[in-house]
C-alpha cells in the first residue's frame, strides 16, 4: 500500500471529506488529494504533521522512509487487539521471548559461529517483535488517555540526559 492510499485509508476512517480532513489537519485540500491519488509525493511537512497528529499515520510515515527497519505492525497484523490489556499480555509474551533469546544468545559463546549467528538473529527477530508491540501499545495509550506525545519525548529525553533512566 503506497502512502497516499494509507493517508487515504486513514482518512476514511475518520469518515471525514478531504476538505473536513484537510482543515482538520492544516493541510492544503488541493495537496491532499494529489499526495492521495498518488499524482505527488507528501512533503516533509505534511508527513511531520501527521507524524505529530497520529500515531498510525507515525507508523506508516516510519515504516516508508526507514524500508521497513521501523515497521508498520498494523498493515502487516490488521487484526490486532488494540485494547490496551490485550497489548499488555501481548507485550509481556514478546519480553519473556526476547530474554529467552538474549539468554541463549549469552550461553551461546562457546558454540560455533554459525550456530552463534543464528542465535543472533532470533534475539534481533524477538527484539523487533517487542519494538513493533510497544510502538503501537505507545500509540493506544496517547489515543486511549490523551498523552501528549510531544511532551512525553522531551521528559524521556531530559530524564535520560540527567542520568534518571
Amino acid at each position: 500500500m503506497s502512502f497516499g492510499q494509507a493517508l487515504k485509508a486513514y482518512r476514511l476512517t475518520k469518515n471525514m471529506t478531504q476538505a473536513q480532513f484537510a482543515s482538520t489537519y492544516a493541510l492544503d485540500r488541493t495537496q491532499l488529494s494529489r499526495v492521495e491519488n498518488d499524482e505527488r509525493e507528501a512533503t516533509i511537512q505534511m508527513r511531520q504533521h501527521l507524524s505529530r497528529s497520529s500515531w498510525r499515520m507515525a507508523l506508516t510515515i516510519a515504516d516508508e522512509e526507514t524500508d521497513g527497519f521501523i515497521s508498520n505492525i498494523l498493515k502487516d497484523v490488521p487484526n490486532l487487539d488494540l485494547h490496551p490489556a490485550a497489548l499488555k499480555d501481548i507485550l509481556l509474551k514478546e519480553l519473556d521471548e526476547a530474554e529467552s533469546a538474549l539468554e541463549a544468545l549469552i550461553m551461546a559463546k562457546h558454540m560455533d559461529p554459525e550456530r552463534r549467528r543464528k542465535s543472533a538473529e532470533r534475539v534481533y527477530l524477538e527484539l523487533r517483535d517487542v519494538s513493533q508491540k510497544a510502538a503501537v501499545m505507545q500509540g493506544v495509550l496517547e489515543e486511549e488517555f490523551g498523552l501528549d506525545r510531544k511532551q512525553l519525548i522531551k521528559r524521556h529525553e531530559m530524564e535520560v540526559k540527567k542520568g534518571e533512566r
